[in-house]
């Protein structure tokens, strides 16, 4: 005979309380049968083993919702799925505290740094916060293209470097284009990497260094400057400068180009890049179907078109022949939930709002669903390949 508990004898099975086990009521994810005498709320061994589900699914950190969802639809693939998906959630969360703590550890460096300059020091932090959230784009990128090994290739194709170059990578970073070229250096090339000491350049000093110890790398070829671009002084001359993905963190843009461009010697080549315009029109196509008021959206797509105007309106004031070339990446995701956390990341003016009604944009995302499966983002980015106007540049 199956056993019967009350409320109270449940509870003290499962170890929760009362008020936990009438929210799952209110939320339908724990019925209780009525004792016909007295009306009270009695539990099936059927309803402890349901709670059981619950109690593991809410360990794995599951929301009410989502656990809700699965319990409705209860199929058998389903619990598979149900965890690859939760596991990627603890994934992102992982992630995210190491962002975090890394952010902490180089703010700890820059109270060091700048112990007396507060101004000095919150501009600084900006950088690193800034730093950080354009990390977590790019590595979600990563898990869903081609990227970055694609644009780094595209990038060192239309810069056409040959033997004995002289190289400026201005605001180097994390240094992927030469990691995914290092194979296809031309002989005898110089690279001058200057920026920051930071998490992403400190950690490819140290990459360069291994390939040198292990023979990948010509010893010299790929050099270190500490400095900031802006405040940096040289005469030195090149033959082509990258500035990939730099400009938003330069306070007077067009002084920095003017730096840039008299560095450059008579053929040299000037390469800089930025997002395009693609993306804020997939979005806003993929939104405005879901949003009451798209206002918000509309703003937000006005001041990136706005941005990235003045930012080439900016070059074509330095440089007489600017360039662009656009290059096309198509994000595929697998499930509804890696699609939606990416669309709130890119989705700043209108996050909040997607967040308030999560659980109704994702089902909105699911109806999106490719009819082989997955879906499909796609955006582009912009590359500007300039040539210094001569009379106007310092004599070599």
């Amino acid at each position: 005979m199956n056993k019967i508990y009350t409320i109270g004898e449940l509870a003290e099975v499962a170890g929760v309380s009362t008020k936990t086990l009438r929210v799952y009521e209110r939320k339908g994810l724990l019925l209780p049968e009525r004792n016909k005498e007295n009306s009270y709320r009695i539990y099936t061994e059927e309803a402890v083993r349901k709670l059981e589900q619950i109690q593991l699914m809410k360990y794995l950190g599951l929301s009410l919702e989502q656990i809700e969802r699965f319990l409705a639809k209860n199929r058998e693939n389903g619990r598979k799925e149900l965890l690859l998906t939760q596991k990627h959630l603890l994934e992102k969360k992982r992630e995210q505290l190491n962002s975090v703590i890394a952010c902490v550890d180089r703010a700890v460096a820059e109270c060091d740094e700048n112990s007396e300059d507060a101004d000095g020091f919150l501009h600084a932090l900006g950088h690193i916060v800034k730093n950080r959230k354009a990390d977590e784009l790019v590595m979600r990128m990563g898990r869903h293209s081609d990227e970055p090994r694609g644009w780094s290739e595209f990038i060192f194709d239309r810069a056409k470097l040959t033997a004995g170059m002289r190289v400026l990578d201005a605001g180097a970073g994390y240094g992927n284009l030469w990691r995914y070229n290092l194979h296809r250096l031309p002989a005898e090339l110089q690279v001058t990497c200057v920026d920051k000491h930071n998490t992403h350049a400190d950690g490819f000093c140290a990459y360069v260094k291994e390939k040198e110890e292990e023979k990948e790398l010509e010893k010299g070829q790929i050099s270190f400057v500490w400095e900031d671009l802006e405040l940096r002084k040289s005469s030195e001359k090149f033959h082509c400068i990258f500035f990939n993905h730099v400009a938003s963190f330069i306070q007077d843009r067009v002084a920095l180009y003017g730096k840039f461009r008299d560095s450059l010697t008579e053929d040299g080549t000037f390469i800089c890049t930025w997002g395009g315009l693609l993306l804020t029109e997939n979005l806003w196509t993929l939104l405005q179907g879901f949003l009451d008021d798209i206002a918000p959206l509309e703003a937000g797509k006005k001041k990136y078109v706005s941005t990235i105007t003045q930012y080439e309106k900016e070059l074509r004031e330095v440089f007489e022949t600017v360039e662009r070339y656009s290059y096309v990446t198509t994000l595929q995701f697998e499930t509804a939930e890696d699609y939606m956390d990416y669309i709130l990341q890119i989705g700043k003016p209108v996050e909040a709002e997607l967040e308030e009604r999560r659980t109704e944009f994702l089902e909105y995302l699911r109806n999106m669903r490719n009819p082989e499966g997955g879906y499909t983002f796609v955006r582009d980015t912009y590359l500007y390949r300039c040539k210094r106007e001569v009379e106007r540049c310092l004599p070599e």
